[in-house]
């Protein structure tokens, strides 16, 4: 396509068989899209400048369907709740605030606000409980 879109340019064939992937989960209306986008510039720039980036991939790649060819133990778990994902920014900040991209308090605001949720079990919780859920759902996604 590089080449149709600007004839004057030579552009050599590439092997198309790169396994550069990442995985982007889609976050809900309430998100800032300008600190997503920051964030997934500064997880782009770090999977780059990581030493052992293409051991990391090879390790994570994954093929097929994960939930019925992969192990799980081979996958970290994502958080599951405001106060793990408070808890895993807490431990990742260092990536986020390199470079003055994303200022310390910024990374101190979100751990807070995270926090304040208190949803650590949550989902016990609320499972099998319709009633709940709905509740939760309209008060907080405000959809109906």
């Amino acid at each position: 396509m590089a080449a149709i879109a600007n004839p004057e340019v030579k552009v050599s064939d590439k092997n198309g068989d790169s396994r550069q992937t990442f995985e982007f989960r889609v976050p809900d209306g309430s998100a800032n899209i300008h600190l997503i986008l920051a964030g997934m510039i500064v997880a782009s720039l770090h999977g780059i400048e990581m030493p052992n980036a293409l051991e990391i991939a090879d390790q994570l790649y994954v093929e097929g369907n994960i939930f019925r060819n992969i192990p799980t133990q081979q996958l970290q778990q994502l958080p599951a709740s405001c106060i793990e994902s408070a808890d895993r920014l807490k431990s990742k900040r260092e990536i986020f605030e390199k470079n003055g991209i994303f200022p310390k308090p910024l990374i101190d605001f979100t751990i807070e606000s995270l926090a304040t949720f208190q949803d650590k079990n949550l989902s016990n919780e609320l499972m099998g409980n319709a009633e709940a859920t709905r509740e939760l759902v309209l008060r907080y996604i405000h959809c109906q």
